[in-house]
Parts: C-alpha cells; sequence; structure tokens
C-alpha cells in the first residue's frame, strides 16, 4: 500500500493574516471561519509564522502586557512556523506535531526568485484533517 503524502489530506485553502495586523482582527478571522490558527505572512506574503489560539490564550491570560487594539499578530505568533511540504510523507508530518506539541503545520510552497528561495503558505494540515481522513477509511491504521 502506498505512503499517504501531506498533499492527499491538506486543506489546500490556508487563511492568511498580514504580520501586522492588529491581534483582534485575526481574532475575528478564526471566529468569521471557525478555524484555530491563521498563517502569518509579510507584506508580500512570505511565511513567517503562525498564530493559534494558544498564542492568543496568552494575551488574555495576562502573560503579555498591553491593549488587545494595540498588539499586533507580530508580537505574540509562533515564529518560525513548523512546516511541512506537499509531497512529505504524512507519517512523518504527524510526527512532527506530537514533537512540538502543536494541531496543525503550514504547508510551505518554495517559489525561487532569482538566487534567492522564499516559501509561501500553500495549504494546512491539522489533526482535525488526520481524524477526518482516519474517519473516511474507518480505520486506525491510516498512516
Amino acid at each position: 500500500m502506498e505512503e499517504l503524502k501531506v498533499k492527499d489530506i491538506m486543506t489546500r485553502s490556508v487563511i492568511t493574516v498580514l504580520e501586522d495586523a492588529l491581534v483582534y482582527e485575526a481574532v475575528e478571522m478564526l471566529v468569521d471561519n471557525d478555524i484555530s490558527g491563521l498563517a502569518v505572512t509579510s507584506a508580500d506574503g512570505e511565511l513567517v509564522g503562525v498564530l493559534s489560539e494558544a498564542d492568543m490564550a496568552r494575551v488574555v491570560s495576562g502573560d503579555m502586557e498591553g491593549d488587545l487594539g494595540k498588539i499586533t499578530v507580530k508580537e505574540i505568533m509562533t515564529s518560525p512556523a513548523i512546516t511541512v511540504n506537499r509531497e512529505d510523507d504524512l507519517r512523518e508530518a504527524v510526527r512532527l506535531m506530537g514533537i512540538y506539541s502543536i494541531h496543525r503545520l503550514i504547508v510551505q510552497q518554495e517559489v525561487k526568485v532569482g538566487e534567492k528561495t522564499r516559501f509561501f503558505p500553500a495549504g494546512i494540515l491539522s489533526i482535525s484533517d488526520v481524524v477526518k481522513a482516519m474517519a473516511r477509511n474507518r480505520c486506525c491504521r491510516l498512516l
């Protein structure tokens, strides 16, 4: 049986937020889209981090000082984001989630610009994606 790749179950449409956006704007995006994390990009669209509900909890719990209306995503995001590529083995991607105790990986796309390689978000792989794939296959040995 052929091993599943990240591309086989990832969510292709990734919702992004600019690193300079205010945290309350990111909160609205999470709520409006019923998601728990966002890929964070620079103004030119390059991946710079990830913002999760856990990052936001640090603000609410008082671990960070400041007015929610003034704190930027860049100040609380996790950077660098833990990433995978579309062609990576799904088993290895899930192992990464376990190692880093995270619930999502940003699927990155490498783009060569001259001699420089830049990375852009191409999708997202979440634990929910893995669980849904397990349910579709009606087995626990998805991987």
